[in-house]
């Protein structure tokens, strides 16, 4: 049986917060990127750009608190 990954609401394109209700009436900041701006997460970035943007501050929050962790065991 395949396993089944439950989406966050950011990554989610039903989720309410990805809805043109947040929709901006502007282009999404990326480069060449034509879709509307607004995401109940940011005014700035269309659905998949924010996305991935809320991917990578992610990834990059998780390392940092695990080089954090493993300095902090270091020092003991």
């Amino acid at each position: 049986m395949a396993e089944t990954t439950e989406l966050l609401p950011y990554e989610d394109p039903k989720h309410k917060g990805n809805s043109a209700e947040y929709h901006t009436g502007e282009l999404c900041v990326e480069p060449d990127c034509e879709q509307p701006a607004g995401t109940a997460w940011s005014p700035l970035w269309c659905f998949v750009h924010n996305a991935q943007r809320i991917k990578r501050i992610s990834r990059q929050l998780d390392e940092f608190i695990e080089n954090r962790k493993r300095s902090l065991e270091q020092e003991d």
